[in-house]
């Protein structure tokens, strides 16, 4: 479902390569320190683009909206696993 909001959007190929290691970053951390890292990535990320005028407003604000989404849910399933690795003692 990420993948497929991001390609819903029209980013130049540079930038695409970009965030698809953004991403694949996000999908690989596997604590809360590390999703709050990738986080802070990411929007540091959006602003250079958006400070380079490389993007729409449009594709900047979905963008941060995409990501944000991305990182609650990388979070909620932290989380659920948590819980479910201590229900399980």
């Amino acid at each position: 479902m990420l993948q497929e909001r991001i390609d819903a959007l029209r980013l130049p190929k540079s930038t695409r390569g970009d965030i698809d290691d953004l991403v694949r970053a996000l999908n690989a951390a596997s604590d809360k320190e590390a999703i709050e890292r990738e986080a802070q990535m990411q929007i540091a990320f959006i602003v250079s683009q958006e400070k380079a005028k490389k993007l729409r407003s449009a594709d900047i604000e979905a963008l941060y909206i995409i990501f944000d989404d991305a990182v609650q849910a990388k979070l909620e399933e932290l989380d659920c696993t948590h819980i479910g690795l201590m229900s399980a003692d």
